[in-house]
């Protein structure tokens, strides 16, 4: 690959984000580069424009989910050619560590440390241990939109797969974002009844258009709503994805004796909660954490988005191109939209 030059956003303090001409380079042994067709903004990402990310001291490059075509492939590379359109995470196990061994590869002793970045940009370089473990051709029929779901949905496959009971069973989903209506259109999908609670009417809406139960706790109490599904019992899941403290404490309520909480809504480190010990023990209440995903996760989100059986573009509320990031962020910040889509 000669070396060129690309278009990277790169976010210099929080809420700025400046667009920068950089370099490009021969990608590194077992490695490629992919010349971005389709990045996503999500939750993480909004976040980092905030206040910054701990992995990422500014300025840094940022975006996580993505789609492309080959650029170039670096030394010993077989199984992919420049034009080749992909598929990927921006993860990967070392496959040699204590829990890559005992089958934990989303808890990789390297795995934090060890992802990509940057997927606002023209030209991302994806190292080695992802191209071989985590990266998918993309099917001429996926559009590059649709391929960019590869990592939320193998965050949302590692979640459900998590959870211990067995379809059919009622589950509620709090937290009306993207996760909240990937995670109920797949529960959905499985056989589950699914109900998703949230606040933003837009969103409910786009939820009952998908066909899922919705309520709006700003008019409905979550837990009368909820009893009112189950006869009084609750649901036999709840799965917390909107990072936020109180409804970590509130969701423990909201499940029957010897139902599960899944906290898929991560806290800021150091964050602390309470619950009420009679409720979690007596009834045998059960709280689960998932984080991130693993190889086979990230399989069975492809096979998915393969099959097109999930209305995920549905999900996108907007489309600009990397030139425009910093105005897509700035709406997003003031809480218009969903989920953005960045055609560099």
């Amino acid at each position: 690959m000669n070396e060129r030059t690309g278009r990277v956003a790169v976010l210099v303090a929080p809420r700025t984000i400046e667009v920068r001409e950089e370099s490009v380079h021969q990608p590194a042994d077992g490695a490629i580069s992919v010349r971005v067709r389709a990045a996503l903004t999500d939750g993480t990402d909004l976040k980092t424009y905030r206040r910054g990310h701990p992995l990422m001291p500014m300025p840094t490059r940022f975006g996580h989910e993505f789609s492309g075509d080959v650029a170039a492939v670096g030394g010993g590379v077989t199984e992919w050619a420049p034009g080749d359109a992909v598929a990927c995470v921006h993860s990967g196990p070392c496959g040699r560590c204590f829990w890559c061994l005992g089958d934990e590869e989303e808890l990789c002793e390297s795995l934090t440390a060890t992802m990509v970045f940057g997927a606002y940009a023209d030209y991302v370089e994806i190292p080695a241990r992802i191209v071989a473990r985590n990266c998918y051709r993309k099917p001429e029929d996926v559009s590059y939109v649709e391929a960019a779901f590869l990592e939320p949905l193998a965050c949302v496959v590692h979640s459900v797969a998590f959870l211990t009971f067995a379809p059919p069973s009622f589950v509620a989903v709090y937290g009306d974002g993207a996760f909240g209506i990937v995670h109920a259109l797949l529960l959905a999908r499985d056989g589950n009844r699914v109900v998703l609670c949230g606040r933003r009417p837009e969103r409910l809406a786009l939820a009952q258009e998908l066909g899922i139960d919705a309520i709006d706790v700003r008019q409905e109490s979550a837990l009368d709503a909820i009893r009112a599904r189950t006869d009084g019992r609750g649901a036999d899941a709840v799965i917390e994805c909107t990072g936020n403290a109180e409804i970590w404490e509130l969701a423990p309520s909201l499940v029957r004796r010897g139902g599960t909480v899944s906290f898929f809504g991560g806290l800021p480190s150091g964050t602390r909660v309470s619950f009420e010990a009679g409720r979690v023990h007596y009834d045998e209440v059960r709280l689960v954490a998932p984080f991130h995903f693993s190889p086979k996760d990230v399989r069975r989100a492809y096979d998915l988005i393969a099959s097109r059986t999930l209305p995920l573009v549905r999900l996108t509320s907007q489309t600009a191109g990397l030139d425009d990031i910093a105005d897509v962020f700035a709406a997003l910040d003031a809480g218009n939209g969903m989920k953005a889509v960045i055609e560099p």
